[in-house]
């Protein structure tokens, strides 16, 4: 396989990404190996990234006592990931509860 072949492989599945609403899809990668250090306090320990759909990532909170600690701390949120990812990434943050909550 050649160099070319790569290319058009690794395209076609950025295509793929963002036709299932994926903006950019390396960075629910970038999110959930590197979690704790790019969102920070008070995230980190109390949350994780669940999945990116369009500019919106859903986090799902660590206890349902957490989701409205953590949704009045989203600006700082989307800012950081600004930072880390490139402005336009990542615009807004849906916090989910944990499932059977």
């Amino acid at each position: 396989m050649s160099d070319g072949d790569l290319t058009s492989f690794g395209a076609s599945l950025e295509a793929m990404f963002r036709k299932m609403g994926m903006s950019d899809p390396m960075a629910l990668s970038r999110l959930a190996s590197g979690w704790d250090e790019l969102a920070g306090t008070p995230w980190s320990g109390r949350s994780k990234p669940l999945f990116i759909q369009g500019k919106t990532l859903v986090v799902e909170a660590e206890s349902p006592s957490m989701v409205a600690f953590l949704r009045y701390g989203s600006a700082d949120l989307v800012a950081a990931l600004g930072r880390a990812l490139g402005e336009g990434v990542i615009d807004r943050i849906e916090v989910r509860a944990p499932p059977n909550h």
